[in-house]
């Protein structure tokens, strides 16, 4: 069953979900609230290796196989086996540390946000047994925009 998380939290912009930090506590509640399994990530921001840092992390915490953890393929190849455990919760991944980027490398910020979405996406469209629910979250200062 898919969940609309939108509904639950009228102050979410569509996809992507960038989320201001002082609403964290309540995306974390509500999202675990409703039935999704809730993964936390902290991401260092350094532009030279934010995007093996977030996909080692995210590797670890999902418990993917650890076989070439850093890399988009290896990532990739792990969601298949994620998307497919339609009989388990969906996944809420809140993921922190990448408003870092924005005044420093915001081509490095668009392209793990992209990817991981665009990536994620992808898989649960092209295999219609790849129908586990995972969503990302990314908390920061975003500012007022």
């Amino acid at each position: 069953m898919w969940l609309d998380v939108g509904l639950e939290l009228p102050w979410l912009r569509p996809r992507p979900y960038f989320v201001d930090r002082r609403r964290e506590a309540e995306l974390t509640a509500t999202v675990a609230r409703m039935g999704f399994k809730v993964i936390e990530a902290d991401v260092r921001a350094d532009p030279e290796t934010v995007e093996e840092d977030l996909l080692v992390e995210l590797t670890r915490l999902l418990e993917f196989n650890e076989l070439g953890a850093g890399s988009w393929a290896a990532f990739e190849d792990r969601l298949w086996d994620l998307l497919c455990e339609h009989d388990k919760p969906g996944v809420a991944v809140i993921i922190r540390g990448l408003d870092g980027l924005v005044g420093v490398d915001l081509y490095r910020l668009v392209r793990c946000v992209h990817k991981l979405v665009s990536m994620t996406e992808g898989v649960g469209l092209a295999d219609a047994a790849a129908s586990r629910q995972v969503e990302y979250f990314f908390v920061g200062e975003w500012g007022a925009s």
